[in-house]
């Protein structure tokens, strides 16, 4: 009782102040830390499509044509929100929903957290919750993939096929543990790079001196390195390089990918 009484509460301050003070931190679920046996999150629901296809059905105003995107697939979870915890298995969808008036209100972020078979949480996006981002996610560097790598691929999904699809993790890129050294080519000068991936290190050569870039980032498709200086994008495909330095035009080139050196 006393979390409805803080419910309503917070809805009168919040109408009465229109959204001048802030929601407290208690409101919104937070991700909770603590080291949990796995007995805490239940079995892996490997049916959980079904599972919330028949939640849904069951709890979603106007359901039958409700639109339903996957944001994720199950991951052991354990949040925190108005002082109660609920540990198991995350699942995030994107819903949109007609209202009572049967108009789509937009897609929103819901979150479920799945204990056994059984949706023990279910939260979403309103007037007075945000669901964080970062609730919905595991971040991993191996995953990421630059803007423009991104396929112009979009699916929706009637609640009724949520179980038909198939879903699947994004695919992990390969890292490479060796060495990867570079030879470019630029109008007035020849540049010699290496970079190894998997320990996360790309440096130019000059002479028998090595500096090291501060900045690295790597995909499938590029290389890109930066310091306070200058920044370099090399193109793993077509050996094309691309040097932007402070103050200056950026300056092309072509580069050579050699997994040995010449001797």
């Amino acid at each position: 009782m006393k979390q409805i009484h803080l419910l309503l509460a917070i809805l009168i301050l919040t109408g009465c102040s229109k959204s001048l003070i802030p929601l407290p931190v208690s409101i919104v679920p937070e991700r909770n830390n603590e080291r949990l046996p796995q007995s805490s999150y239940g079995e892996y629901p490997s049916d959980y499509q079904k599972i919330l296809k028949d939640y849904l059905q069951n709890n979603l105003l106007n359901h039958e044509d409700a639109k339903v995107e996957f944001v994720n697939t199950p991951a052991k979870l354990s949040i925190s929100q108005l002082a109660k915890d609920t540990t198991g298995y995350r699942v995030c969808l994107s819903i949109n929903a007609r209202n009572n008036k049967s108009v789509y209100t937009g897609y929103k972020t819901h979150l479920f957290m799945l204990n056994n078979g059984e949706v023990k949480l279910h939260l979403f996006d309103s007037g007075l919750l945000k669901i964080p981002f970062n609730l919905c996610v595991v971040n991993d560097e191996s995953k990421s993939i630059y803007l423009k790598e991104i396929p112009d691929i979009e699916e929706e999904v009637l609640i009724d096929q949520m179980d038909e699809i198939e879903l699947k993790e994004p695919a992990k890129r390969i890292i490479n543990d060796e060495n990867i050294y570079i030879l470019c080519d630029f109008v007035d000068s020849k540049r010699t790079f290496v970079f190894n991936e998997q320990n996360n290190i790309f440096s130019e050569s000059k002479g028998i001196n090595e500096f090291l870039y501060e900045n690295i980032k790597f995909s499938t498709t590029h290389i890109l390195g930066s310091n306070s200086q200058q920044e370099i994008l090399i193109n793993r495909v077509s050996g094309e390089a691309i040097v932007t330095e402070v103050g200056q035009e950026a300056i092309s080139g072509n580069c050579s990918l050699l997994k040995d050196k010449k001797f």
